[in-house]
This record gives structure tokens, C-alpha cells and sequence, in this order.
């Protein structure tokens, strides 16, 4: 069986929807969403993501809707402890797309010039999943944050800050 040559290929042909062609009506698409996915967006704080975004596109010869649910699963270390926890990723999108001379491409509104033959969503899907993130990335409760962990951690800063006490200050204490 020959192998297949993707040199050269555009490796993020696969989050592209050709809609020339396309039927008037609704096409479904799935689009499976991986970790080599966010390796292409050096800027990208996501690195171990996976799972999927469903795609309905709502195609006429004037215009077309994007309807995007993404559901990813994403691990991220601890911020306390280093201990790695697991968030879902979930987020709904509905973007308009109109037809005009030039392509201008705005959060829910996008213009696409006469030359433009598909929809490239590899942003769109980046932009969703850092928009899904929680603020922060830590355990709920800081009881299921790793002891051990825990207690280096308060150990080195409880030294640093008797270190750093002026004895005047002291004083103050004993009132």
C-alpha cells in the first residue's frame, strides 16, 4: 500500500468547510479536535485538549449560518499544587455569513469576498476554547489540592515572611 506524501499539505486543511458545490439547506459536519490541533497556535495557552465541535451550516446561494458546539476535555495543571484536573470546554457559537467584494471577518459576522470557495474555522475553534476556559485552573476545594504539595509550598513562604519581619514591628505584637 503506498504511503501517502502530506508534505506541503495545509495542516489544518481538516477545520475547512468547502461550500461551493453545496445544496440549499442544512449540512451537518463534525469536526474532531486533538492536541496537534493547538500545536499550529504557538500563542495557544490550551496544549492537551480533545474532543469535537458539530457544525451545522445553513447554506442558500444569498447567505449561510454557522452553528458550532464545541465540547472539548481539556488538562491543565493545578495552580496550587501542579496536580492535573480536568475541565470540559463547552461553548455554542452562531455565526452569519454574507457575500460582498471584500472578506471581513467579525465575531458573528462574516463577509466573504467573490473569490472565497470555504469557511476556515481553525480560529473560530481556538477563539471558542479560550473563551470556555475557566478563569481560574485550580481545584475547587483547596482540600483536594495534593498535601504534600501544599505544604511546601506554605512552609517556604511562612519562612520568607519571618524572615523579612522588622523587629521594631515585633514590638507591636505583645499589644
Amino acid at each position: 500500500m503506498p504511503s501517502l506524501n502530506l508534505e506541503g499539505m495545509d495542516p489544518l486543511a481538516l477545520y475547512k468547510i468547502p461550500f461551493t458545490g453545496l445544496k440549499t439547506g442544512n449540512h451537518e459536519f463534525q469536526i474532531d479536535v486533538d492536541q496537534e490541533f493547538f500545536t499550529h497556535f504557538p500563542e495557544s495557552e490550551i496544549e492537551d485538549a480533545v474532543g469535537v465541535v458539530n457544525v451545522l451550516l445553513e447554506y442558500s446561494e444569498l447567505n449561510m449560518v454557522l452553528h458550532l458546539n464545541m465540547n472539548l476535555s481539556w488538562k491543565v495543571p493545578c495552580g496550587r499544587c501542579l496536580e492535573e484536573l480536568k475541565y470540559d470546554l463547552q461553548r455554542v457559537e452562531r455565526i452569519a455569513v454574507q457575500f460582498g467584494e471584500e472578506t471581513e471577518i467579525g465575531d458573528d459576522l462574516w463577509t466573504l469576498g467573490k473569490n472565497e470557495f470555504e469557511l476556515d474555522l481553525a480560529q473560530t475553534i481556538l477563539e471558542m476554547a479560550h473563551l470556555a476556559r475557566p478563569t481560574n485552573q485550580v481545584h475547587e476545594n483547596e482540600s483536594d489540592c495534593d498535601p504534600e504539595m501544599l505544604s511546601f509550598f506554605r512552609t517556604d513562604s511562612e519562612e520568607k515572611s519571618e524572615k523579612n519581619i522588622d523587629p521594631r514591628w515585633d514590638a507591636l505584637k505583645n499589644l
